[in-house]
C-alpha cells in the first residue's frame, strides 16, 4: 500500500482569486481533450488552489468544497453549470461527455528524465436534483496539480474558460507569461496534443490548431502570439531533398498585452513544498533545521538553485562544515547564494 502523500497548506491574503497558477507539469504534459472535458480538468486545477489557499466562493462559480483522503486522493465538488458557457443549468449531455471523456484519458509527461502516466479521474457522482458533480481525482493528477517544482505559469482563469478551442488553451497557457520565443519541433506539437495520427501534412496541421488558436486568442485574449516558420535543411525530412524544405520548427513569439507578475510575486503565493518538491523541503527542515517560515523567507534563493543546480548534491557537500557552524541555516543560504552569483546570476534574480 502507497504512504500518503502529504499536502502542506498555505494561507495568504495576497492570492489573486481570477488567476491560477499551472505547473510546467501540466502545461507541457501530452493530452488532447474536448473542450469541455478541458474546462472541467482547469475547474480542477482551480478547485486545487482555492483549496490550499482556503477561498470558499459563493457565487457557485468554482469549488464548494474539496475533501483529500488519507492516500491523497481528492473529492472536489462542482456545480454542473461551472463547465459550460452560459447554457442550461440542466445541460447534462455536455458535462457527462466531458467527464466520460477525462475519465478514458491520461496525462503522461516526460521531462527527459521521468516518465509518468496519471489517469486523470476516478470516480464521478452527478446529481441532477442538486445540479452538482462529486469528482474524485486521482491522487497523481492532484499532486502534479500542486507541483511546481519544474516550474509555473499564471493563468487567467476567467479568460482561459472563455476559449472555444482546446488548441487555444495550450497555446494561451504556454505563452501567457513568456518573456522570449519559444520553438517547439513539429513532432513536439503533435505528441503533446495527441495529433500524431492527425493532420498529416504540416500545412493543414498549422492550419487547424495554431492559426485556429492566434485568431481566438487575438480576438478574446490579452495574451496571444505571432509565430515563424522554420525550415532546418539539417533536419532528417529534408536532407537530400529539393525544392522547397519542409517546416521542421514553429517559434512561438508572444504578445503581451499587460504586465503579469514578477517571479518573485508568485513565489508569494504558493508554499515551499510545491516550489521545490518533498525531498529539498525535508532536507532542510530535517538535516539543517530550517523551518517553513526561514525557508520561506529565503525562497528565491532555494527556487534558483533548485532550478540550476543539483541542490540535494550541494546540500550534501556542505553539509559538514554547515553543520558545525554557529547559524547552520545563514550558511546554507550564504553558500548557496555565492555560489549563484559566481553562476552569473544578480541579486535580484534570488529575491
Amino acid at each position: 500500500m502507497s504512504e500518503p502523500v502529504p499536502y502542506e497548506i498555505v494561507k495568504t491574503e495576497e492570492f489573486v482569486p481570477r488567476n491560477i497558477i499551472e505547473s510546467y507539469v501540466l502545461s507541457e504534459a501530452r493530452y488532447n481533450l474536448g473542450i469541455y472535458a478541458q474546462r472541467l480538468l482547469y475547474r480542477l486545477l482551480e478547485s486545487a488552489q482555492k483549496y490550499i489557499y482556503d477561498i470558499d466562493f459563493q457565487d457557485g462559480s468554482g469549488s464548494r468544497q474539496v475533501e483529500v483522503g488519507q492516500w491523497g486522493d481528492a473529492d472536489i465538488i462542482l456545480p454542473v453549470r461551472s463547465i459550460l458557457y452560459g447554457e442550461d443549468d440542466r445541460n447534462y449531455d455536455k458535462a457527462r461527455n466531458a467527464i466520460e471523456e477525462l475519465m478514458g484519458k491520461f496525462i503522461t509527461y516526460d521531462d527527459g528524465e521521468t516518465y509518468r502516466a496519471t489517469q486523470i479521474l476516478n470516480e464521478v457522482e452527478m446529481s441532477r436534483l442538486k445540479g452538482r458533480m462529486i469528482i474524485r481525482v486521482n491522487r497523481n493528477l492532484w499532486k502534479a496539480m500542486l507541483d511546481f517544482s519544474k516550474g509555473y505559469r499564471m493563468i487567467d482563469i476567467e479568460t482561459v474558460l472563455k476559449l472555444r478551442s482546446g488548441y487555444s488553451m495550450r497555446l494561451y497557457s504556454l505563452v501567457c507569461t513568456a518573456k522570449t520565443p519559444l520553438t517547439f519541433t513539429i513532432d513536439q506539437l503533435r505528441k503533446m496534443w495527441e495529433l500524431e495520427d492527425r493532420y498529416k501534412a504540416s500545412k493543414d496541421f498549422i492550419r487547424n490548431t495554431i492559426d485556429v488558436a492566434k485568431e481566438e486568442l487575438d480576438r478574446v485574449s490579452q495574451y496571444s502570439f505571432d509565430y515563424t516558420l522554420n525550415y532546418s535543411k539539417s533536419d532528417p525530412v529534408n536532407q537530400g531533398r529539393r525544392g522547397r524544405l519542409k517546416v521542421t520548427s514553429i517559434t512561438f513569439h508572444p504578445i503581451q498585452r499587460i504586465t503579469n507578475l514578477k517571479t518573485k510575486d508568485l513565489r508569494k503565493q504558493v508554499s515551499p513544498l510545491m516550489m521545490l518538491g518533498q525531498d529539498v523541503v525535508m532536507v532542510l527542515k530535517n538535516k539543517f533545521g530550517f523551518d517553513t517560515k526561514g525557508i520561506s523567507n529565503n525562497l528565491g534563493v532555494f527556487d534558483a538553485a533548485n532550478k540550476n543546480i543539483d541542490l540535494l548534491a550541494f546540500l550534501d557537500k556542505i553539509a559538514p562544515v554547515a553543520l558545525r557552524a554557529r547559524n547552520p541555516q545563514g550558511y546554507v543560504v550564504g553558500a548557496l547564494r555565492k555560489h549563484l552569483v559566481q553562476m552569473g546570476m544578480s541579486e535580484e534574480d534570488l529575491l
